[in-house]
């Protein structure tokens, strides 16, 4: 089969898009597929210098979204809209477009796209809008916002050959609204190739991951990750470091209460690598994983498999499939983002009774057995081969 990949972020990107849909296409291409991936300028912001990109990766320019402002995200989601769709006509014809989300704008592309290539068409779909929106309180449904990306999800949802979703709560959401019923989980798990990286020491050095009681958060500092929560506890806490590996939006937030209130053993580490990620969550004493929200009971951040198959325990704040995810690994604890008092207890007590080394690695091996990336993407190959193909080619 021919196969458009429509994706907002690829490699080099290290985005939660990116890192699923490098695996994703990976299997398909294992299977023998001939796979094409159109994705954004974006997946090369922060780029090493020399980086050469894959020959099946097309990126279409957009405007950068360095700074993720509303008007910046338009402008972006727009543009993008419009490119993608430009750059797909000279790309040949397929049997297959697969468009991951969010961005929802870019499904409208999608769904240009694989009309005009008489091709099938598979949204996979990571977070559920305008729902997540709305459990973080940034517009209602009665909104001008709620109602437009409204309309694109229930037209995309009817145009969709198949729908899949990383979490149950997700999958059991969409089957009320996708015509069918035909969604089925590819939940994203932990990539094996991640726990193939070797420490990086000089990090464990300069960053003395091996001194004292070490909290780690690893991954993007928006409004999504409600990491006000983190503040918190530090000030109460105060022979802990916490350490913020990440940039994003709500940055210089924290670091203007930081400065405000005196929290001087909270550090921001910058970004780093996949191998910065391992060696950090293999040394830590915990991972501080949050959500702004208990209402986003289906989300399961991608950051608390990689904690949990790096034996690192948890301190999740949150509810729903995450909690219970945690539950079952038997490494960590977890309360409602909104109760401050459960957080500050669960956060003593995996302090004051640690796990042994081998409960680690037991957890460890439940991960990696249990939510193989890789393995979830064999199952996401079969369903897009039971399509078939409308004969685009």
């Amino acid at each position: 089969m021919r196969v458009l990949y429509l994706a907002d972020t690829y490699r080099p990107s290290r985005s939660a898009c990116a890192n699923r849909t490098v695996v994703l296409v990976e299997a398909l291409r294992a299977a023998g597929h001939d796979v094409r991936v159109l994705t954004s300028s974006d997946s090369l912001i922060g780029a090493s210098e020399g980086y050469v990109s894959p020959d099946y990766v097309t990126y279409f320019r957009t405007f950068p979204l360095e700074k993720k402002t509303l008007v910046n995200r338009l402008r972006n989601n727009f543009g993008g809209k419009w490119e993608s769709i430009r750059v797909a006509k000279g790309m040949g014809n397929y049997d297959v477009v697969i468009c991951t989300t969010p961005p929802l704008l870019l499904i409208t592309a999608a769904m240009r796209i694989a009309q005009s290539k008489h091709a099938r068409l598979v949204m996979d779909v990571r977070d559920i809008w305008p729902d997540v929106a709305y459990e973080m309180g940034s517009f209602t449904p009665a909104s001008p916002y709620g109602r437009f990306f409204n309309h694109i999800a229930l037209k995309a949802y009817e145009q969709a050959d198949l729908v899949v979703s990383v979490s149950p709560g997700k999958v059991k959401k969409l089957r009320m609204r996708v015509p069918g019923g035909n969604v089925a989980l590819i939940p994203n798990g932990i990539d094996e190739a991640f726990l193939g990286q070797d420490e990086d020491l000089d990090l464990v050095e300069r960053l003395r991951l091996d001194e004292g009681n070490v909290c780690v958060y690893v991954g993007n500092i928006g409004l999504a990750q409600g990491l006000g929560t983190l503040l918190d506890i530090a000030m109460k806490r105060v022979d802990v470091r916490f350490l913020l590996f990440g940039n994003g939006a709500d940055r210089e937030r924290l670091e203007r209460r930081i400065e405000s209130e005196g929290i001087y053993n909270v550090e921001f580490c910058g970004t780093v690598d996949g191998r910065g990620v391992f060696t950090a969550l293999k040394h830590a004493t915990l991972s501080y994983i949050p959500l702004v929200s208990s209402r986003l009971s289906d989300s399961i951040p991608t950051k608390l498999y990689e904690a949990l198959a790096c034996g690192c325990p948890v301190l999740l704040a949150a509810e729903g499939d995450a909690a219970d995810l945690v539950e079952r690994s038997g490494l960590g604890r977890h309360a409602a983002p909104e109760d401050p008092k459960a957080l500050l207890d669960a956060f003593d007590e995996l302090l004051r009774c640690p796990y042994s080394d081998v409960e680690r690695e037991v957890a460890s091996s439940w991960v990696r057995e249990n939510h193989s990336r890789q393995k979830f993407a064999t199952s996401f190959v079969g369903l897009v081969e039971s399509l078939g193909s409308y004969g685009g080619l």
